[in-house]
């Protein structure tokens, strides 16, 4: 596979290190020239130094033959120019962070592949974090109206040695890690206290599972 990332700090270098591990043929565009060059000598991905907004830049990048084109730059405008400019190549999936959630409604409207809400999602990680210790965010999915996240089963817990069948009401058992291996459950699986479960569930079940949890 084949993936540009515009936009070389933190979140798109990570990204790249995730994707270079995995084999994937990386191109990152990076604006500042000494985080371009730290990049290039770091990772084993081919490293362009420009504006990602510009066409000239995304042609050498040879961006309209990629798989995806990620935007991940700190600058909402140069992200949503950098979609506009993959959708009209027609490249199959474009991805762009969010830094300012109020412009959340302008890229749905350009027919993003799929938007990232940065801002929003740590938000509502600490807010879970702090009305449920134990309990992690992992992603916000169906555009906003279902939760996956993690959590820790209590001694105290309604789930102590009930079936995966028989605890799921409304919500999905997605993963369980025990004793130090992830494990695929099984309907007929009983759940043991200290398993961390991964769940999805509908927002309007979650305050119901975090209380049974």
């Amino acid at each position: 596979m084949k993936v540009v990332i515009v936009g070389g700090g933190s979140l798109g270098e990570a990204l790249a290190k995730l994707l270079i591990k995995e084999k994937d043929d990386v191109v990152i565009i990076e604006k500042d020239e000494k985080l371009a060059e730290r990049l290039a000598e770091k990772l084993d991905a081919l490293v362009l130094h420009g504006d990602g907004s510009d066409i000239n830049i995304l042609r050498d990048a040879d961006f309209e033959n990629s798989d995806s084109v990620v935007a991940m730059t700190g600058d909402d405008k140069t992200n949503l120019m950098v979609c506009e400019m993959a959708k009209s190549v027609n490249v199959a999936n474009n991805i762009t962070r969010i830094n300012d959630p109020e412009n959340e409604s302008i890229f749905a409207k350009t027919g993003v592949s799929n938007i990232i809400n940065t801002t929003t999602a740590a938000v509502l990680a600490f807010k879970k974090a702090l009305e449920k210790p134990g309990k992690h965010l992992v992603s916000l999915v169906g555009g906003g109206k279902g939760e996956v996240f993690e959590a820790s089963v209590s001694k105290e817990s309604g789930f102590v040695d009930k079936t995966i069948e028989a605890a799921e009401k409304g919500f999905i058992i997605c993963s369980i890690y025990r004793g130090g291996k992830f494990v695929v459950p099984k309907r007929t699986m009983k759940i043991n206290e200290g398993d961390i479960l991964t769940i999805c569930a509908p927002l309007e079940n979650v305050k119901k599972v975090e209380k049974m949890i």
